[in-house]
C-alpha cells in the first residue's frame, strides 16, 4: 500500500512538473515577469534592432519605384504602404519625436526645431527606456541631422550627425561590420530634400531617382548585417519606416478626401524578421460612394426655402427627428445657418424656433422656445472635415415625463440637453435651406442632400443604422412616421422635390447652379482610420517588444504592436 501510495505521489508530482516548465515555456514566448538587468544578448539569443529613418518618403512612391532591396524584406515582413505619421504635423522634429518616444505631441510637446515647450523629460526618447531595462544594450545612432543628434538620442552610448546621407550610410556600415551595438539606428533626409525642391512624387525623376538611391544604401546595409561574423547566432529584427510624405496634388480620381489622401501624411513602414511570416496592411474601409447632382448653399443668395411650413412646427410636446446630409467647402465657419425655421438668425438669438448651423469645425442645435425669455438652448455636434459627406440628426425625446434634445453625427451619439420647460417653438416662419436672414453671423458654403423629417423619435439604433444610406424607402422602419423626404439631387429645375407626404418643395433663391458629386458618405475619422494601419508612434513599442522589454504603464505610450497574422 505504501509503495503504491509512493508511486502515486511521484507520478503526480511529475504531471505538476512538467505542466509548470511548460506553462514557463509558454509565458516565456510573450514577456518576463520580472525586470531584468543582465543583457539582452544574454537573455535573448542576441536579439538586435536596425532602425532606419527615411524623411519625406511616400509609402505610395516608395512603393511603385524599384527598390529591389527594400522589398527583398517582404516575405519576412509585416509591412505597410499606407502607414501615417500626425497629420497635423509640419515639422520633421514633430514626425521624429513621434517615432523615438511612442507618443503624440500632445504628450512630448516637440513641434519645432528649437523644441521649446518640449515635454521630454517626461516622455522620453526610447533609447532611456531600454537602458533603464538593460543597462549593458549598447546603442548607436547616425543621422544626417544634428537637431535629430542633440535633441532625440538621449541614451545612445554612439550619437553622430553627417552632412550628407552617403555619409550616414557609410557610417552605419562600418558600424555593423565592426560593432557590438544591439540597436542602431540610421537616418536619412535627402528623399525629403529632393521632394521639397521637385515635388513628392514619382512623376518627378529626382524625387523618384532620391527613392532608389536610398534603396541602394539599403542594400548596403543590409549586406553588412548579414556579413556579420556572428549573423548566424543573431536575431535581427530590420525596421525601415518613413517619417512622413510630402504635400503634393493627386488626381480627383484617387482622393477619397480622406487622411489617405492626405500625401504628407503617408508614410510606409516594415518590420521584417526571419520569423515573421508576410503580412501586408492595406487601406481600411473609408466609405460608400455617394453620386449625384445637387446646389450649392452659397453666401447670402443661393439658398432654399418652404412658403407655407406650419406642418413641420415642432410644438412643445412634439417628439421628432431632423436628418441631412452636410459637405462643407471650408474648414470653420461662424454661425452661419444651414436649415432652420424662425423669423430670423441674428445675434442675441431672437425669435422663437430653430437653427442647425456651424460654428468652428462642429454643428449645433439652437433654439429658442416660448418660455425662454432670458435666452437660448444650444446642443453641440462633433467636428465636420471638410470635403466629406456627414449626416447629422436631432431628435427630441420624452423620458420620464421630461423633453430631451439629442444630436448625432454619422449615426453616433454626441450630445444632450433638457428642454422641458422651453415652451413651444412653432411658429409661422418658412423653412429654410442654406442662409437664413439676420446679422451678426457668417454665409454658408455647403452642400446638403438627404434631408429627413420624422413627426417620431427614432431609436439609437436605428439613427445609426441608417445615418450613412443616401436614400429612404418603405423598409425602414419608421417610413410612416415621415413628415418630409427631401433627396435634393433633382439635378435641374427650381425645385427640390418633397417626396413626403406633405409634398412641401423647396423652392431654390439666387444664382443657383445643378452640380455634380461623386464622394465617399459618412468615411470614418482620421483618428479612427488612423488604428487600422501602422503610425509612425507604433514603432518604439514594437521594438520594445521584440527585445522582450514590458511596457510600463508610467510610460503612456500611444503606439500599438502590429503581429504577423
Amino acid at each position: 500500500m505504501k509503495t503504491t501510495k509512493a508511486v502515486a505521489l511521484l507520478f503526480i508530482c511529475a504531471l505538476l512538473t512538467a505542466a509548470i516548465v511548460s506553462c514557463n515555456k509558454d509565458f516565456a514566448r510573450v514577456l518576463p515577469d520580472k525586470e531584468y538587468n543582465d543583457s539582452v544578448n544574454v537573455l535573448y539569443g542576441k536579439r538586435k534592432v536596425l532602425y532606419i529613418i527615411a524623411d519625406g518618403a511616400r509609402g505610395t512612391s516608395v512603393n511603385a519605384a524599384n527598390v529591389p532591396n527594400i522589398k527583398s524584406l517582404l516575405p519576412t515582413a509585416i509591412y505597410s504602404w499606407v502607414g501615417l505619421n500626425d497629420p497635423n504635423s509640419t515639422t520633421d522634429v514633430h514626425n521624429w519625436a513621434d517615432m523615438l518616444t511612442g507618443v503624440k505631441s500632445s504628450k512630448h510637446g516637440v513641434v519645432t526645431n528649437d523644441l521649446e515647450g518640449n515635454n521630454l523629460e517626461r516622455y522620453k526618447p526610447m533609447f532611456e527606456y531600454v537602458k533603464e531595462i538593460t543597462p549593458t544594450i549598447k546603442i548607436a545612432s547616425f543621422s544626417a541631422s544634428n537637431v535629430f543628434k542633440t535633441s532625440l538620442t538621449t541614451g545612445a552610448d554612439i550619437s553622430e550627425a553627417y552632412g550628407t546621407d552617403a555619409e550616414v550610410k557609410t557610417a552605419l556600415v562600418s558600424n555593423i561590420e565592426t560593432d557590438t551595438a544591439s540597436l542602431i539606428i540610421g537616418h536619412f533626409n535627402d528623399i525629403d530634400d529632393a521632394g521639397a525642391q521637385y515635388g513628392y512624387d514619382n512623376s518627378f525623376p529626382q524625387y523618384k531617382a532620391a527613392i532608389e538611391t536610398f534603396d541602394g544604401y539599403v542594400g548596403e546595409i543590409l549586406n553588412a548585417v548579414k556579413s556579420r561574423p556572428d549573423y548566424a547566432n543573431e536575431d535581427w529584427m530590420i525596421v525601415i519606416a518613413s517619417s512622413g510624405g510630402g504635400a503634393f496634388t493627386i488626381p480627383p480620381n484617387q482622393n477619397d478626401n480622406t487622411v489617405f489622401s492626405n500625401t504628407a501624411a503617408n508614410t510606409f513602414t516594415i518590420y521584417s524578421a526571419l520569423k515573421y511570416n508576410p503580412r501586408i496592411i492595406t487601406k481600411p474601409f473609408t466609405g460608400n460612394r455617394y453620386l449625384g447632382r445637387t446646389v450649392r448653399m452659397y453666401g447670402q443668395s443661393v439658398r432654399a426655402e418652404i412658403d407655407t411650413a406650419d406642418v413641420f412646427n415642432l410644438g412643445d410636446t412634439t417628439e421628432f427627428t431632423i436628418e441631412l446630409k452636410v459637405k462643407k467647402n471650408e474648414e470653420k465657419f461662424y454661425w452661419p445657418s444651414v436649415l432652420g425655421k424662425r423669423n430670423e438668425w441674428s445675434s442675441g438669438h431672437p425669435s422663437v424656433g430653430w437653427v442647425i448651423y456651424l460654428e468652428d469645425k462642429y454643428w449645433y442645435f439652437e433654439m429658442r422656445g416660448t418660455k425662454d425669455v432670458n435666452g437660448y438652448r444650444q446642443c453641440r455636434g462633433r467636428d465636420l472635415e471638410p470635403g466629406q459627406w456627414k449626416n447629422l440628426t436631432v431628435k427630441c425625446e420624452i423620458r420620464a415625463g421630461r423633453r430631451y434634445i439629442r444630436t448625432y453625427t454619422n449615426g453616433q451619439y454626441d450630445n444632450e440637453m433638457d428642454i422641458t420647460d422651453a415652451g413651444s417653438l412653432d411658429n409661422h416662419n418658412k423653412l429654410k435651406l442654406g442662409y437664413l436672414n439676420g446679422n451678426g453671423h457668417g454665409e454658408p458654403n455647403v452642400y446638403l442632400s438627404d434631408i429627413r423629417f420624422f413627426k417620431t423619435d427614432l431609436p439609437d439604433a436605428t439613427i445609426s443604422q441608417y445615418a450613412c444610406q443616401t436614400t429612404i424607402d418603405e423598409g425602414h422602419p419608421y417610413y410612416t412616421f415621415l413628415a418630409g423626404y427631401w433627396p435634393c439631387t433633382d439635378g435641374q429645375g427650381d425645385l427640390m422635390r418633397d417626396f413626403g407626404p406633405q409634398a412641401r418643395d423647396f423652392k431654390l433663391q439666387g444664382d443657383y447652379q445643378w452640380e455634380d458629386f461623386n464622394d465617399l458618405i459618412c468615411p470614418p475619422s482620421a483618428a479612427t482610420l488612423a488604428q487600422y494601419v501602422p503610425q509612425t508612434t507604433d514603432i518604439p513599442s514594437q521594438i520594445f517588444n521584440w527585445f522582450r522589454i514590458a511596457s510600463r504603464q508610467s510610460w503612456d505610450l500611444d503606439g500599438r504592436v502590429w503581429i504577423d497574422q
